[in-house]
């Protein structure tokens, strides 16, 4: 596999190391890791803002895991949920994926690494995030729960409650604060895909719902200062339909209303992507959406894709891109970026895709620890 990487520093920061961020690619039958670090860590060098793909060697699992949850939480990292296919038998020319009833996991300070099974009673066609407060890992979903990770049994600690029954759809999970989870729900089938926006109290465990008919679709974010601000990136304007403008926007939690104008500064960074894609079947998305971390004080860093689909051999590429953000000093500004850094890595084959990512976080039982 050839890999060919592009880096451009822009400017400087003095805030703390930046939180890793894993990848998993996947590539043909096979799974590759990455690790994204920050140059920092290695030089300590203030004018040195650079980022870094690193190749990770983990074990491979013996079967290609699809669509499942990637979380890394004190220093483990866990595969849940999805559907597999079990490499070492003989399948038919369309392989067909069985649904994974155990998540597996790896302690990633070890110095032999190997994957650990948990079984789970009932299929996890769910997403998953992972709260630094209580160390625990919330599932939304068809069967939203709550996993707790130090069990040694009985791995799910409670169910969470449904949403209320009026909005008929599972929870899609968009971001997670230290006190409640934001999700949203599909209203309908396109073209009628007014979304409903909620919040989950994760103490007082009860949903609400924060706003009603949005629209597009939408990658996981992040909330920001307590829980004022909500931001993710969506396929189109979330408020005016048949405005195609992806991009990344902010929701105000307080004032429950969405901002008029995405995330200025990141035009050049993000791809286009349209908003939806015809097939046989009807409209699919098709792109692994970028997803927004928050790696750092005031820092947060864009993963997305770029592939050819309509070449198996075409090359793919990797996107990491790091930035600032400035709040609006009025309601009727918009926040703006301030990029710090940008890497695109590709790699020959164009039969890779993102199978999943996530930000290393390490909980407050962790750091107690």
């Amino acid at each position: 596999m050839g890999i060919r990487e592009t880096t451009t520093a822009i400017t400087s920061d003095k805030n703390a190391k930046d939180r890793p961020l894993y990848l998993r690619i996947g590539e043909g039958d096979s799974s590759v890791w990455f690790v994204i670090e920050d140059k920092r860590k290695e030089q300590q060098r203030e004018e040195d803002d650079e980022i870094i793909f690193r190749r990770l060697d983990l074990p491979q699992l013996g079967y290609q895991r699809f669509l499942d949850s990637l979380v890394v939480l004190n220093s483990k990292l866990y595969l849940i949920g999805g559907t597999k296919i079990n490499l070492n038998k003989p399948t038919c020319p369309v392989p067909v994926g069985e649904p994974v009833r155990e998540y597996e996991y790896l302690n990633l300070q070890e110095r032999r690494l190997r994957w650990r099974r948990q079984p789970f009673r009932r299929f996890l066609y769910t997403q998953h995030l992972a709260s630094c407060k209580d160390g625990l890992i919330y599932g939304l979903g068809p069967q939203s729960h709550v996993i707790d990770p130090a069990l040694r049994f009985g791995v799910i600690h409670t169910d969470l409650p449904k949403i209320p029954g009026e909005y008929g759809h599972s929870p899609q999970p968009l971001a997670i604060s230290k006190n409640k989870i934001y999700a949203y729900s599909r209203g309908g089938v396109y073209p009628n895909l007014q979304h409903y926006l909620f919040s989950y109290d994760m103490e007082e465990k009860t949903w609400e719902c924060i706003f009603k008919n949005f629209w597009g679709d939408w990658a996981t974010g992040v909330v920001l200062s307590g829980d004022s601000y909500l931001i993710a990136y969506g396929s189109r304007h979330p408020i005016e339909w048949k405005k195609d403008r992806p991009g990344v926007w902010v929701f105000d939690i307080h004032r429950r209303q969405w901002l008029d104008e995405p995330v200025k500064g990141l035009d050049e960074a993000l791809p286009v992507i349209p908003d939806w894609v015809y097939e046989e079947l009807g409209y699919v998305h098709v792109y692994y959406l970028p997803r927004l971390f928050e790696i750092g004080k005031h820092r947060f860093a864009l993963i997305w894709e770029e592939s050819d689909d309509e070449s198996y051999n075409e090359s793919y590429t990797l996107h990491c891109h790091k930035f600032t953000l400035q709040a609006p000093t009025s309601t009727d500004q918009p926040f703006v970026a301030r990029q710090l850094s940008n890497k695109v890595k590709t790699l020959n084959g164009g039969n890779n895709k993102i199978l999943g990512c996530t930000v290393g976080l390490e909980s407050e039982q962790g750091r107690e620890e």
